[in-house]
């Protein structure tokens, strides 16, 4: 290949010969895969599939069972072999891709791919999958974006722990447990320290907060909390950090483009590029979530924002890897994420919880701005990790976005509680609810995690937040929106004949848009999340599509 590549650059380089090229040294989309069937599968679906009283939902239920077989891949030798030669990395068992143009497994995608699987009775499926994860914090120590080299600068949101507890529900088997351990506080370690951890104050007079913040909420309960700086308490949390400062090799186009539109050049170009792919890492790719001073892409600026999704999953993940070193034995290592997470919800209380909106709220940071100290931000030499003396302010960001109640799906209030009955309160007034399922956000931006787009990861983690919040009302709220969220997936695999990777919160069985690549069908995440849904909510009253 070296010496082609001579020859060709010695010759002059046309738009023909670049691509004879390409054509004879590299292989062709997907050559580094093959189709394989999953582990567990049967034709025939589990055996909930026919009490599903609705003969529709039980088809459509059917026939997404059937994509799985479809939808399973392992790596070709060559990969395994040859590693320096693919972006692929080496995973050891077969995958669920998501379908269409992602040839690859990715990271929180899996977690309700493993729910369908489980759903399904492929629990060897699913724990495969788990064990792929956990052979890339091996090699890595978290879990990238996705299986591919040019996603490991990133990963995304941490439901790791999740995903072993998941599949060790249906099989029991503590083998499981022992081998995800040390590795769930590896990946948790990658999240609490270098550029990904920030110690901060409220900025409003250090009284924990914005209007309507609740700082005594958990400090009346008991739960320590960290150190004071001048007088005032400071918390340390987590934010999305991708370490890259250049654009995204997967998108190298578009970012470039979105650099020279904006007239950025050297440091400030290389700051939103790790801004931009900070918003890859949090799934969330792109919306006004991450905007700072603007209302356009260029305005992202993920780094200086404190997620309260993200924590909510931390605080998540610190509790299982607690109950899971409980149950092995494990004391100390018990006592110490019981402590995390602890302090983790007090900060959470702290500073993110609002009364008024009966949400958490993400947090945007005030001084100093983050990485303000860029001087040379080529991929040798990088800006420096958060130092552990550096206290910023930070303040509650208004807007309504579904992530504001992902602490509630995480147990961050407790069921039955006062904290509960207000947080479903403020869901059901939030304008989220529509008639084809739970908007992202209520801003129409263009953007793919804004209005009027509906993900079925958000949908699931709101209908099971509401379930399990025990107050009243919540679980109906949350059968309906399970209803709702089905008969939209019916109505567009009626249109279509696919599932697809997100939906139009405002119309029944309406097809997602927006984003930088076209909507994509398949699909993994959209197929787990109807199957679970179908399992528990499907056996009652007949479903209409009309």
């Amino acid at each position: 290949m070296a010496a082609d590549w001579e020859v060709l650059k010695a010759s002059g380089l046309t738009t023909e010969s670049l691509r004879k090229f390409v054509s004879d040294n590299f292989g062709d989309p997907g050559s580094d895969l093959k189709p394989v069937i999953p582990a567990g599968w049967s034709e025939n679906p589990p055996s909930w599939m026919s009490n599903v009283r609705d003969p529709e939902l039980r088809e459509l239920g059917t026939a997404v069972h059937g994509l799985w077989k479809t939808l399973c891949r392992q790596v070709s030798s060559s990969v395994l072999d040859n590693t320096d030669r693919h972006t692929l990395l080496p995973l050891p068992y077969p995958f669920i891709v998501p379908g269409d143009r992602f040839r690859e497994c990715y990271n929180w995608d899996s977690y309700w791919v493993i729910r369908g699987l489980v759903a399904c009775n492929m629990v060897p499926a699913a724990e495969q999958l788990v064990r792929n994860l956990l052979s890339l914090v091996d090699r890595w120590g978290f879990v990238p974006n996705g299986a591919r080299s040019y996603y490991t600068n990133r990963s995304q949101p941490p439901l790791l722990s999740a995903m072993v507890l998941a599949v060790w529900d249906a099989s029991g088997d503590n083998g499981l447990l022992a081998d995800a351990l040390p590795r769930l506080v590896a990946q948790h370690t990658y999240w609490t320290s270098g550029n990904k951890a920030v110690r901060v104050r409220a900025a409003s007079g250090c009284q924990g907060g914005a209007d309507g913040a609740a700082p005594g909420l958990a400090a009346a309960a008991g739960v320590g909390s960290t150190a004071d700086v001048d007088d005032c308490e400071v918390f340390e949390l987590s934010r999305y950090h991708a370490e890259l400062y250049e654009p995204r090799p997967e998108s190298l186009r578009e970012d470039i483009h979105l650099a020279a539109s904006a007239g950025l050049e050297g440091d400030q170009a290389a700051q939103l590029y790790c801004d931009i792919a900070s918003a890859a890492e949090s799934g969330w790719d792109f919306s006004t979530r991450w905007y700072v001073g603007g209302s356009s892409l260029e305005f992202t600026r993920t780094t200086q924002v404190i997620p309260a999704d993200l924590n909510a999953w931390l605080y998540r993940t610190e509790r299982d890897i607690a109950a899971i070193a409980a149950h092995l034995g494990d004391l100390q290592l018990r006592d110490t994420y019981t402590a995390a997470a602890a302090r983790r919800r007090h900060a959470m209380d702290a500073l993110m919880w609002n009364t008024v909106d009966g949400c958490w709220h993400d947090l945007l940071l005030q001084q100093p701005q983050p990485d303000s100290a860029v001087v040379n931000t080529s991929s040798e030499s990088r800006p420096p990790c958060s130092t552990a003396t550096t206290v910023y302010d930070a303040e509650q960001r208004s807007g309504v976005y579904a992530s504001n109640w992902v602490p509630l799906w995480c147990g961050c209030a407790a069921s039955g509680s006062a904290q509960a009955a207000a947080a479903v309160a403020g869901l059901q007034a939030s304008g989220l609810i529509q008639g084809g399922g739970l908007l992202t956000s209520t801003y129409p931006s263009g953007q793919q995690w804004d209005a009027p787009n509906a993900w079925p990861p958000l949908v699931h983690m709101a209908i099971e937040a509401l379930s399990e919040a025990q107050v009243p009302g919540a679980e109906s709220a949350a059968a309906e929106l399970a209803d709702r969220w089905m008969r939209a997936n019916l109505v567009a695999w009626h249109a279509t004949g696919a599932m697809h990777e997100k939906y139009d919160g405002y119309k029944m069985g309406g097809v997602g848009g927006g984003g930088e690549y076209e909507p994509q069908v398949g699909f993994g995440w959209s197929n787990g999340v109807l199957l679970t849904l179908l399992q528990r909510y499907g056996q009652g009253d007949k479903t209409s599509t009309s």
